[in-house]
Order: structure tokens, then C-alpha cells, then sequence
């Protein structure tokens, strides 16, 4: 079956931005089946394409733009990033870049899911949340392990 692999990116020192950062840190509070690795992956780019490896499944975990009202949680599969590279926030090229680069270099991919939250914005050199954004945390931890336990 292979193992299962959440990874988080976002840049925790970039207000909403750092929402998979703090996805992170809740996630690694937790105890997971031996199949189940959490990465943080930051604003890795390409690099983050070694979290990938080896893994039959993958949820990825990133702030969104225009996906819904701020606050909201969003469950997204590739395909529906095809038309949309630009909502998801910063990273250099993104998830969808990442996802492009994943199938020249690997067959088969795994089962990815993209898990985020509408932001409110980016605010440089500002290590907090914004309010909806941080009520978001929770329930998507939450979420998370549910998708993982189906």
C-alpha cells in the first residue's frame, strides 16, 4: 500500500501564509498509524517534491486565494487547480507547478487531495493569523484525520 504523507507548506512569518505551518505544528502533536509521515515543507518549490516519494497517498496543505470566503476550508483535488495556478498563495510557481513537475518524474502518482483555507491575506514580517484563519486550524486538523481514517 505504501505510506501516507501530509505536507504542509507556507511561510510561517507571512501572517495567513504560515497556515500550513501551523497545520504542521498540530499534526506533529498527534500519534499516527506507521503508514502516516507529516512533512513541513515551507515554501520549498520543487524541493518539496521528495515529500512525495515513496507514498500512495498525499495531502497537501496550503493557503488558498479565491477559493471562498475567508475562513473557509476547501478540499480540492489537482484537477481543479488546472485552470487556477494563481489562488494559491506565493511559493514561487505553487502546487500546481508541483504537481506538473510530480508527473514527468514519477508513475504512478499517488492520490493527492489539497487541503486549505481561505485566507485573508499575506502580511509580511507578521508571525500571527488573522482571526478566521486561526478558527480554521482546528477543524482542519480535524478534517485531515477524517480524511485519513476513510
Amino acid at each position: 500500500m505504501g505510506t501516507r504523507h501530509i505536507v504542509c507548506f507556507g511561510n510561517e512569518l507571512h501572517g495567513d501564509d504560515g497556515f500550513g505551518n501551523h497545520i504542521h505544528a498540530q499534526l506533529s502533536r498527534l500519534r499516527w498509524p506507521k503508514d502516516v509521515e507529516v512533512f513541513y515543507a515551507g515554501i520549498a518549490g520543487l524541493n518539496a517534491l521528495r515529500f512525495l516519494e515513496d507514498c500512495s497517498q498525499a495531502i497537501l496543505v496550503d493557503a488558498l486565494a479565491n477559493f471562498g470566503n475567508v475562513g473557509e476550508i476547501c478540499v480540492l483535488r489537482p484537477e481543479d487547480l488546472t485552470d487556477r495556478p494563481e489562488q494559491l498563495t506565493g511559493h514561487g510557481l505553487g502546487i500546481p507547478y508541483l504537481l506538473e513537475a510530480l508527473k514527468v518524474i514519477r508513475e504512478p502518482l499517488p492520490d493527492i487531495l489539497i487541503v486549505g483555507v481561505e485566507i485573508a491575506a499575506i502580511k509580511p514580517f507578521s508571525p500571527s493569523l488573522s482571526e478566521k484563519t486561526e478558527q480554521a486550524v482546528a477543524e482542519t486538523v480535524q478534517l485531515i484525520r477524517g480524511l485519513l481514517s476513510e
